[in-house]
């Protein structure tokens, strides 16, 4: 009968794959913007300096750190919400706001995941840009690769590089993070307690688990993200209007 009644609802099941989508998307859409505004902020100002120009790797990687850092105090509690959701603690976007504020361990559990998260995005972030901005200066610079590494398809391509390394390095943070926000326990515990607790559970492939679907997830995300952002700073560099206002927006970080 089961099986009858999801045959019966298809639409029903599709939309279900996108519970949570509402915190998804706050999630991503701010602090992203509050990531690249920062990263480029950061990135001009280092790059000018006789230090920064000598290496450009830590440049990117501290450049892409900096904007995790800030982009993380609204994705922190935007992931516990979305989490709620997605893990059944709450039926609703609305319900899940509420939850994470409700009481004294709710909100001790949204800070540690904060702090937890940190540790796993501000790596992810400076990997996923660094190694994004250093696979196409190297691109540039080898004559025998001819790709044009300006076009829509190959940012997408090494922004998607970028993402799966970044991810799968971080899935142990992921994991510890995920565990704190959604653990029902009164004793809010600290991320490193339960990653130990992970790590003698399981051992070193227990902080691995779901690195693949964590993979596959951000590997197209990042090449997305990374495509459009460079195709929109390009359009923005051939407008002298939005350029202005980019430059305007940048300065206020």
């Amino acid at each position: 009968d089961d099986d009858d009644d999801d045959a019966a609802n298809p639409v029903e099941s599709w939309l279900s794959l996108y519970v949570g989508v509402g915190g998804n998307v706050a999630k991503e859409a701010l602090p992203s913007a509050l990531y690249l505004g920062v990263y480029e902020a950061v990135k001009s100002a280092l790059l000018k300096t006789p230090q920064g120009a000598a290496v450009p790797l830590a440049v990117y990687l501290v450049a892409g750190g900096a904007g995790e850092i800030c982009g993380s105090f609204v994705r922190a509690p935007a992931e516990a919400v979305k989490s709620l959701v997605q893990a059944g603690v709450t039926t609703s976007f609305a319900d899940a706001c509420g939850y994470i504020v409700a009481t004294d361990v709710s909100r001790k559990r949204v800070a540690r995941a904060w702090s937890a998260s940190v540790w796993r995005d501000v790596p992810m972030g400076a990997i996923q840009i660094a190694l994004f901005e250093l696979l196409k200066t190297y691109i540039l610079n080898s004559p025998s690769i001819s790709i044009d590494v300006n076009t829509l398809q190959a940012e997408a391509m090494l922004g998607a590089i970028g993402g799966l390394v970044g991810s799968v390095v971080t899935t142990p943070l992921d994991l510890t993070t995920t565990r704190i926000i959604t653990s029902a326990d009164e004793d809010v515990r600290g991320s490193w307690t339960i990653f130990r607790d992970i790590l003698d559970a399981g051992g070193v492939p227990a902080l691995f688990e779901g690195a693949a679907q964590r993979g596959l997830y951000w590997a197209p995300a990042i090449g997305i993200f990374l495509s459009a952002y460079c195709s929109f700073r390009q359009f923005a560099a051939e407008n002298p209007a939005a350029h202005r206002a980019i430059d305007a927006i940048t300065e206020l970080f």
